[in-house]
């Protein structure tokens, strides 16, 4: 039985009709949209606020690895004192109380040091500055720094409790004559001070809890405009003690706070850091947004109403008109046509109806041109088809890529002659082998290519990747491999078309230049360095050098001035040879024979290698072609490379030295004996450096590297067995830059 509430919503005016559903969607809309609107909005805000918050939470965090640094550092300045030394071990407590005052109070004004302390082994007070009548009390085992640097022998820091509150410490051993005397002791306030500092400087309300005997977290230091409970919820601290909690009711609450666990230097936890951040701006802006959103809903569905309203009845009328028309036709109460109409739906409808029954004997006519023109229309497209097909593979053929299409059980059915002409493989091996595309192309046995065919054929997904593949003469090329899975009718996969784009000189070309761009920086990089060190070293030098000139030979400070002058000469040789490896140089292309240049340089390094019992064997390739490079420069680079070798190989050892010729590059290697190297010297094998007991004190192996990189080459260096060493350099036959 039909409801009489459909019926009467189906009887309604087509007016109504229109307005009622048009107004539903403006008010659904308005709500939906506000509510969206609002809900990004606090979440946007929320996010913002968490992160602002974290972000104090990481100045903090950063502020007090500065704090530890310092006083790590003047902690260390202090440790390096001779007059420090020296007393502490002499247990001179007047004395050094009298070296260290004015240290102390010029610290504490400067950087707001709060306590320096020495002690003595195995964990004695010997002298706090800041309190001198306190001394003599052994530090227990809630000193740990003080206990891990006596033991340890080396400095220690972080937040540690002592007599006066949680500090930021810092302790680092004190020796006389390479014996340990004692300790001293820096340390920066952990406590409301700290915190006042902060809050000055950001803004931000910051609130220090710790745990009493009772187990209850109270407020022990705060720096804020307000004020801070003086307890702290257990639930939040049981959360705050495990990862920082960040805790924010968009709505209610006029505050985001962060509570993040702080420990001491024992990794023990000590307390809860509480940042709050004020959020009474933060409610105003929504309250408005809220209030603008809602007033803009509003006033929009009314305009909505009476606009949708208008075009309602300006769509009705002509409706109702043509309505009563069409009833006249079809009462067969008007023999006229339909006066016209506008050009709009409206007046097609008066057209169509006017046209209705005159063209239906010219419908039946068109129909019977149609079937007869239609047939000669697929003819045409078939021919059309055709030709494009012979089009598709003319240019298949021509195109530079590799195209093919494989089976599922693994047979290549189509693969175009560029295959040939980029890997040298024919057409007839691609065809008449099933795993030619498995082992030749992929570079993987069946089992091992379970994965790629299951994506393919099983799955469907077919993939883009980049892929390595050999030549017929082993030449390793680069391509781009787009494989797209074709489907049948029931959706299982029938074949793989792909494409296959060689990318070999691309790839080339992104090495060379970020190869070039890092050698770039660091140039910079060194070059700004080395000008910043060399002026302040020359006037070091040339003092030093007087002061050595104005003292006589019995003086026992003119040794000192000898020793300061010598490492004074020392770095400035580090530097020449810096200059010389960051110099800009360009380059002189022409052809080379790497072969003459090798022996050339052999018969220059005879004396150097026969000096040392060094035997040098000769191993060159006599089909070795020439390279294009700057004859000069690639020479500056050998000489500096069998330079070092004749330093570094043993006494009465091998020196062994050949080339090589694959593709389209040329390799030499070097092989002997050297003195034994640890991880870190091969790591810095090519750094900037100077060997002192050398014939040739600065050996520029930066540059050699940079040289060789330059002509588009790259050097190795590698340890094997019983401290062998193994040099390999490769250089392109034609590429230069």
């Amino acid at each position: 039985m039909r409801s009489p509430f459909l019926h009467m919503i189906r009887s309604l005016s087509l007016k109504w009709k229109i307005v009622i559903p048009f107004l539903f969607f403006a008010f659904t809309g308005t709500i939906l949209l506000s509510y969206i609107g609002l809900s990004s909005q606090q979440a946007l805000i929320r996010a913002e606020e968490e992160r602002e918050i974290f972000r104090y939470h990481n100045l903090f965090v950063q502020d007090l690895r500065d704090k530890e640094g310092l006083v790590l550092s003047l902690a260390a300045t202090i440790a390096e004192d001779v007059a420090v030394q020296h007393l502490l071990a002499r247990r001179e407590r007047g004395e050094l109380y009298d070296l260290m005052l004015n240290t102390y109070v010029r610290l504490r004004k400067d950087f707001h040091i709060e306590h320096i302390h020495f002690h003595v082994p195995p964990g004695i007070s010997f002298l706090r500055v800041h309190k001198p009548e306190m001394y003599g009390d052994e530090l227990g085992p809630e000193r740990k720094t003080v206990i891990d640097a006596l033991k340890d022998r080396q400095p220690k820091s972080g937040i540690e409790q002592g007599k006066t509150g949680y500090g930021i410490r810092a302790v680092v051993p004190i020796f006389y004559a390479r014996e340990l005397a004692g300790s001293v002791e820096v340390s920066y306030s952990f406590g409301a001070p700290y915190l006042f500092t902060l809050h000055k400087r950001w803004g931000m309300d910051l609130s220090f809890y710790s745990r009493n005997a009772g187990g209850e977290w109270r407020i022990v230091a705060q720096a804020s405009e307000g004020d801070e409970p003086e307890r702290l919820e257990p639930e939040l601290a049981n959360v705050a003690m495990a990862r920082p909690l960040f805790m924010v009711d968009v709505w209610n609450q006029n505050r985001a706070i962060l509570l993040v666990p702080v420990k001491d230097y024992s990794d023990s936890l000590i307390g809860l850091l509480k940042f709050s951040l004020d959020r009474t701006e933060t409610k105003r802006r929504l309250a408005h947004s809220r209030n603008v959103m809602i007033a803009s809903g509003l006033v929009g569905i009314g305009v909505s109403f009476f606009l949708t309203y208008l075009v309602a009845m300006f769509l009705i009328r002509p409706i109702e008109e043509i309505v009563r028309e069409a009833q006249e036709i079809a009462e067969e109460k008007r023999e006229r046509h339909i006066e016209p109409k506008p050009g709009d739906e409206i007046g097609r409808l008066a057209e169509a109806l006017n046209l209705m029954l005159d063209s239906l004997k010219e419908k039946r006519t068109q129909l019977e041109v149609y079937a007869r023109t239609l047939e000669k229309r697929v003819e045409e497209r078939t021919a059309d088809l055709l030709a494009s097909e012979e089009k598709y593979r003319t240019l298949v053929e021509n195109v530079p890529l590799i195209v093919y299409r494989i089976l599922q059980d693994g047979t290549t059915e189509f693969v175009n002659s560029y295959l040939t002409e980029i890997l040298g493989y024919s057409i007839e091996e691609a065809v008449g082998n099933k795993t030619f595309w498995l082992e030749k192309i992929w570079g993987c046995r069946p089992a091992e290519c379970r994965e790629v065919w299951q994506k393919n054929f099983e799955m469907g997904d077919g993939y883009r990747i980049e892929r390595d593949v050999r030549d017929r003469n082993g030449r390793v090329l680069t391509f781009i491999d787009h494989a797209i899975p074709k489907r049948d009718g029931r959706g299982n996969v029938r074949w793989v078309d792909g494409i296959m784009m060689d990318i070999t000189e691309l790839k080339s070309f992104q090495e060379m230049a970020l190869r070039a761009e890092e050698i770039r920086l660091l140039e910079e990089i060194s070059a700004h360095m080395a000008h910043a060190i060399r002026n302040p070293l020359s006037s070091a030098g040339g003092f030093a050098r007087r002061l050595q000139g104005s003292l006589p030979g019995n003086d026992p400070n003119r040794r000192l001035a000898e020793i300061i002058v010598k490492e004074v000469a020392r770095i400035e040789d580090f530097l020449k040879v810096l200059f010389s490896s960051i110099r800009p140089f360009d380059l002189s292309l022409g052809e080379v024979d790497v072969n003459r240049m090798l022996q050339n340089l052999l018969a220059r390094f005879e004396g150097p290698f026969r000096s040392k019992e060094i035997e040098v064997r000769q191993s060159f390739s006599p089909g070795l072609p020439k390279i294009q490079a700057d004859e000069e420069r690639l020479g500056e680079a050998l000489e500096n490379i069998l330079k070092h070798a004749s330093v570094l190989a043993t006494p009465k050892q091998t020196l062994t030295l050949s080339t090589s010729f694959a593709g389209d590059r040329i390799a030499v290697e070097m092989t002997h004996r050297s003195l034994p190297l640890s991880q870190d010297d091969m790591d810095k094998f090519f750094f900037p450096h100077i060997e002192e007991r050398a014939q040739w004190p600065i050996i520029d192996l930066s540059l050699s590297r940079r040289i060789i990189h330059r002509h588009g080459g790259k050097i190795d260096v590698l340890r094997q067995e019983n401290d062998g060493l193994l040099m390999r350099i490769e250089m392109p036959v034609r590429t230069g830059r």
